[in-house]
């Protein structure tokens, strides 16, 4: 299965047109996107607001998981559904 490439014919004639300040603003929102991915993948989200910035501090999922199980009366089992709520809706 092939998958489609990343700078297609479309993105390189826009990008090839653009001046510097929005080349680098591009640059940096594609460094942002792939940095938020990999905190995601190690367990950590980063908080975003409702304009898309974030204001630099992140969700731990592992102390989040280490509160909910600190919670007198939730088993293990729970926490971890629990937590499987959490994973669903943030995206990761």
């Amino acid at each position: 299965m092939e998958t489609a490439p990343l700078l297609d014919r479309y993105l390189y004639k826009t990008v090839k047109r653009m001046d510097r300040i929005t080349l680098e603003g591009l640059l940096n929102d594609i460094f942002e996107r792939g940095r938020k991915k990999g905190l995601a993948e190690v367990g950590v989200i980063v908080d975003e607001d409702e304009d898309g910035s974030d204001d630099g501090k992140p969700l731990d999922l592992c102390a989040v998981e280490a509160d909910i199980k600190g919670i007198r009366g939730i088993s293990e089992k729970r926490a971890d559904e629990v937590l499987r709520i959490f994973v669903k809706h943030l995206g990761v």
